[in-house]
């Protein structure tokens, strides 16, 4: 009776544990939260600036340390994430557009002390793919795209240079709308 309680027992914690690793590798695999793709973006679209590689993995430290000191707004209903910055550190704007087929796009706004970048992501198989311009009517590094907490209209400003190296807003050009899994550009 004794060997039959352990070896259940023994049964128990080891699908216990196959369902809790299934379950990590299914968020990995198939990222659906605005936090999921934060934990997943590389530094090639979103520096950490107290990430030391070789001693943090996948920089989940620094991650956790730059939640903790910066994170502004999570809004996994809408799809939105908005974290600060200081002199060093980047800021982070973040926005899903689910598409019909449930992967997603990942919009992204980093801002730094000399200005900002946009991109359009999409993350499959376990790899970052930057489809800014197959997405993205009219895509341009000159164009700032400022990404929705609320619904899926972007808008889409000219980047203006005031000065040899720093940018800002500029005049507005157009809306993009999300709508059946594309973006269409609305004047």
């Amino acid at each position: 009776m004794k060997n039959i309680k352990k070896v259940s027992a023994f049964i128990c914690v080891n699908l216990w544990l196959i369902l809790l690793c299934l379950s990590i590798n299914a968020q990995t695999k198939h990222p659906k939260t605005v936090r999921d793709f934060f934990n997943l973006l590389p530094a090639k679209y979103f520096t950490l600036e107290g990430c030391e590689p070789a001693k943090d993995k996948n920089c989940d430290k620094a991650r956790r340390e730059y939640i903790d000191t910066f994170l502004e707004t999570e809004d996994t209903a809408n799809g939105f994430w908005k974290s600060g910055c200081d002199g060093a550190q980047s800021c982070l704007t973040m926005a899903l557009f689910k598409r019909p087929d449930a992967s997603y796009i990942v919009a992204l706004k980093t801002e730094f002390e000399m200005g900002s970048e946009n991109y359009f992501l999409e993350y499959k198989g376990g790899k970052w793919f930057d489809i800014s311009a197959k997405v993205i009517p009219q895509f341009s590094k000159n164009n700032l795209y400022e990404l929705p907490r609320i619904g899926t209209t972007v808008e889409v400003y000219r980047r203006k240079t005031v000065d040899t190296d720093i940018t800002e807003r500029g005049a507005k050009l157009y809306d993009l709308i999300w709508k059946n899994g594309k973006f269409t550009v609305q004047k």
